[in-house]
This record gives C-alpha cells, sequence and structure tokens, in this order.
C-alpha cells in the first residue's frame, strides 16, 4: 500500500479501533499495538519515499578513491532493515577497484550502511546500545520487545562486536577536543581493577574448537575521571582496558590531558593501596594530591584487628582507630598498632599490616581531604568495575575470546560515556573523478 492509501487507511482504522472498544470486544491496550503497527507501515513507506528520493555521489564510470582507482561495474541492490521492521532496498552504483580486490559503494558510504551489516544505522546504533549493556539473549528479547518486531541474539552479537571494531582506545580520539579547554577547580582521578573471564589463546585453534580451551581470568584496568566545580562534578569520563599495567598507565595519562589536565587547578589521585596505582600517579600525576581510599584502609585495619587476643575488644579499637584516621591522627594509630602488635602471636602478619600504614602515612590525611572538599573513597571506580565488567562480562557460565571481549568493552565505554551515537555517521571515502585527478 502506498503512503496516500495508508493516510486514507487511517482514518478507517481510527474508526474501528473506537467501535471495537466501545462495543467490549477490544482493549485499549490491543488498541494501541494495532496503531503501532500502522505506525511502523507509515514509516516504512516514508522511508522508502526518501530513498528514491536520493541522488547518487557520483555517476562517473571511472573515479580514484583515496588513491585507488575505481571503474563503475553496474548497480545491484542493497537490502538493509530499518527502525520500523521492513527491508528497504537501494539500487546503487558499484564500482570494482582495478588490481586488487574490493569495491567501492558511494551511496552506502553517503548514507552510512557501510557500516551496519545489513541495519539502518539508527537501528544499528540500538542494537549496539543494547549488545553492550546486556547478554545477547537478554538484549535480543529486550530491544524485540521494545521495538515490536523480533531481532536474534546472533545479530546482536555480530553488530555489537562489529561496531566495537571500528572503536579506538586512544584517548585523545575518543574524548571531545573541546573538554580540554574546560577549566575546572578540581579533576579527579580513580584508578582500579578487576578480572573477567576468556578464553585460553592457543596458536592454531579458532572457531568451536577454541570453546572446549580452558578459561583464564584476566586483568581490566578502570579509570574514572570527574571534573569538579563549586564542589560538584559536572563532567565525567569513564575508561578501560585489557592489558599489562604499563599499557594502562599512558592510556590513563593521556585520558586526562584530553580532559582538561592542565586547565584543572588542583588534581587529585585516588586508589587503592596497590604498588602500581602508585606508581601510575608519579609518572602522569607528580603534583597531584594522592588519596589512599579510606575504605581499603579500613578493610587494612580490620585485618589488623582480626588479629587481636581478645576478640571482644577488636571491635571497639577498631571502631576508635578508625575514627582517629578521620581526624587525621594517622601516626598516633601506627604507634598503638606496634604496641598491640608486640602481643599478637601472627607477628608477621601484624608488621605486614603495620608497614601498609606506614608505607601510605602521607596519602592518609583524611581531616584536611574532607576540609578541601576532595572525596576520600573510591566508591566510583569500584562501583564502574562492577558496573562496565562484572555486570556485563561475569554472568553465568559466560566466557570470552579476548578480541570480541575488547571490543565490546569499548562499545560499552562509549555508551557510558554518551559517544556511541557518533559510530554511526556516514564517513565516506575521499574520491575525484579519475579525469581531474589525473
Amino acid at each position: 500500500m502506498n503512503l496516500e492509501g495508508l493516510l486514507h487507511h487511517g482514518n478507517i482504522l481510527v474508526k474501528e479501533l473506537a467501535e471495537g472498544i466501545n462495543c467490549g470486544g477490544l482493549s485499549f491496550e490491543e488498541s494501541e499495538g494495532q496503531i503501532l503497527q500502522f505506525l511502523y507501515q507509515i514509516g516504512q513507506a516514508l522511508e522508502e519515499q526518501v530513498v528514491a528520493g536520493l541522488k547518487e555521489p557520483t555517476t562517473e564510470n571511472r573515479t580514484r578513491v583515496n588513491g585507488k582507482i575505481a571503474v563503475f561495474d553496474g548497480r545491484r541492490p542493497l537490502r538493509f532493515r530499518s527502525r520500523f521492521g521492513g527491508q528497504t532496498v537501494i539500487l546503487r552504483r558499484c564500482y570494482k577497484y582495478n588490481d586488487e580486490p574490493g569495491g567501492w559503494y558511494p551511496m552506502d558510504e553517503k548514507l552510512g550502511l557501510d557500516r551496519c551489516l545489513g541495519y539502518s544505522p539508527l537501528m544499528s546504533y540500538l542494537i549496539a546500545s543494547f549488545g553492550a549493556s546486556e547478554p545477547y539473549g537478554r538484549a535480543s528479547q529486550l530491544l524485540s520487545e521494545a521495538l515490536g518486531f523480533t531481532l536474534s541474539a546472533t545479530a546482536i552479537q555480530r553488530n555489537t562486536e562489529a561496531t566495537g571494531q571500528r572503536i579506538g582506545d586512544n584517548p585523545h580520539q575518543l574524548i571531545s577536543a573541546s573538554k580540554a579547554q574546560e577549566g575546572c577547580e578540581v579533576m579527579v582521578v580513580e584508578v582500579d581493577g578487576t578480572i573477567s573471564p576468556q578464553i585460553t589463546e592457543k596458536q592454531g585453534v579458532s572457531g568451536r574448537e577454541s570453546l572446549k580451551l580452558p578459561t583464564e581470568w584476566k586483568q581490566c584496568n578502570v579509570a574514572v575521571i570527574e571534573k569538579y566545580r563549586q564542589g560538584k562534578p559536572f563532567d565525567r569520563w569513564i575508561g578501560a582496558r585489557y592489558g599489562k599495567q604499563q599499557e594502562f598507565e599512558p592510556y590513563v595519562g593521556r585520558a586526562a590531558i584530553a580532559m582538561g589536565q592542565h586547565t584543572a587547578a588542583k588534581v587529585v589521585f585516588l586508589a587503592d593501596g596497590a604498588h602500581a596505582n602508585w606508581e601510575l600517579q608519579s609518572t602522569n600525576f607528580p603534583g597531584a594530591v594522592a588519596i589512599l581510599d579510606f575504605y581499603h584502609a579500613s578493610e587494612h585495619l580490620g585485618d589488623f584487628c582480626s588479629l587481636l587476643s581478645d576478640q571482644r575488644k577488636a571491635a571497639g579499637i577498631y571502631a576508635r582507630w578508625r575514627h582517629m584516621l578521620l581526624e587525621g591522627q594517622n601516626l598516633q594509630v601506627i604507634q598503638e598498632m606496634r604496641r598491640r602488635a608486640e602481643r599478637i602471636s601472627d607477628r608477621h602478619a601484624a608488621i605486614g599490616q603495620i608497614n601498609y600504614f606506614r608505607n601510605n602515612v602521607n596519602r592518609m590525611d583524611y581531616e584536611s581531604y574532607k576540609q578541601q572538599g576532595f572525596p576520600i573513597g573510591s566508591g566510583l571506580v569500584e562501583g564502574s568495575c562492577k558496573f562496565i565488567v562484572a555486570k556485563r562480562f561475569k554472568g553465568s557460565g559466560m566466557r570470552w575470546k579476548r578480541q570480541d571481549n575488547s571490543r565490546v568493552l569499548r562499545a560499552r565505554l562509549e555508551k557510558l560515556n554518551g559517544n556511541l551515537h557518533k559510530y554511526f555517521k556516514p564517513s565516506p571515502q575521499n574520491w575525484l573523478p579519475y579525469s581531474a585527478a589525473a
């Protein structure tokens, strides 16, 4: 049915639905479902008319595309599924490259369809958004219910991973250049790490055979950068990557620069007691206010108190020492721990806990930090570890190939940072008519 016929049918549908509800043979919910299906038909018809009115970017028989010669090779159909559930067909010009495989499809690039695997850009964006947020089966169910037509888990997986493949992990490319120019009173950098299950990589083993390989738990490092003005956060960026700590350090450093570290009046670096975190801080943020996560310090206090012989008094001692840390009495707490360590049977463990506080004493001035309005707990980045990695990649029975894991992680991060939409905008290659280029 053409658009004019559909609009005429709309008037008839309104009367039929009203009569059905009045007679009691139709619920209002059922009428809404029929209206939605009608709107899908309208939308599909409109999209097909838009496509019918499109003009080819070029009608040249021979062009140069990024320096390669491309020769017209006829017109072929391109089919894609739209947001309205129907299949749209474009008959567009196709070009073959001289002396090498592959070709060029200028209409595909004009519309951004060259990166959407059989779906429209809006549909591909929705698929990647759901696929980056939920397990593929669950994403299929939720998205199908929201759209009103079925999408398979396989389609969601293919599109999500293909989207992640196009996303790099260089913060200078991921973060808008305008953010570097926007000053702030305080920039807070938090880092932490977690693990997720990945299939062991073995040379020569791929496909279904690789699924039989054992599971390895791989480290994923996470960073959160927040900018504060008048004591309140107004901008945030979340980053994460699998790999070695040595690779994570410059990643965080570049992200802070891209977020405007040079325009921040003060930088705060907040992390737990892992030695690698403070190496990262000394390398990339040497002038920052270094803060040991207070809740991590509290856990170590609890570990020390669990060594005390009189556990009835241990809870009271722990509460008093924890309060003293908040009041800035770090040295006094360490001194009292030393005295009690003399009466602990597991002296080695006790000294280990004391050394933890001695090594971090300059990062534990919590009273001063609170007075300046600085955060003292890394709950934001710890929560991000759970939300970004655990929620999506550590579900029951989940195992990932590292390449797929990294691709979906990048798509997930761009979704959370509000940038995923830009990967579905057209990005045509540079081309010239062959005669002009010659």
